[in-house]
């Protein structure tokens, strides 16, 4: 008999898993150098080495994902702008596109102008919570 013998490298302790698990199957002989760490596998008379490799079993990988491609903004983009409904008009240096924490839009006072929506209170918004939390809860105890 013709005694073949293959070197394997395997790295990580799952491909190493993967030698010792197949050479069992496929029933051939497996030495291991402690100082590399490499395989060596032989066949042996009794070795059922089937036709096709496990290679051939894996199927071919889906074409890669396009890359994502980060756009970068342009000076124009980083001006922020006025809006029409801004408390500061066409100056976009006062003007704020969000409310701040005191609820008023932009950086002058709203006293005269007025919200059109009405932000809740921390008192309506803590009672919101708790009926949530007790919807949520329902039955549980802690």
């Amino acid at each position: 008999d013709r005694k073949m013998r293959a070197e394997v490298a395997a790295t990580t302790s799952y491909q190493r898993m993967l030698v010792h698990r197949c050479s069992s199957f496929y029933k051939t002989a497996l030495e291991v150098d402690q100082t590399t760490k490499v395989f060596y596998i032989s066949l042996m008379p009794e070795s059922c080495i089937p036709e096709r490799k496990i290679s051939d079993l894996v199927p071919p990988e889906a074409a890669p994902q396009p890359s994502i491609k980060i756009m970068q903004r342009t000076s124009q983009d980083r001006k922020p702008r006025s809006q029409a409904n801004s408390v500061a008009g066409d100056d976009a240096e006062l003007s704020d596109l969000e409310p701040s924490e005191s609820g008023s839009l932009g950086g002058k006072s709203t006293s005269t102008t007025g919200h059109k929506k009405k932000r809740p209170t921390i008192e309506e918004r803590e009672a919101a919570y708790k009926e949530a939390r007790s919807r949520i809860f329902m039955g549980f105890e802690e």
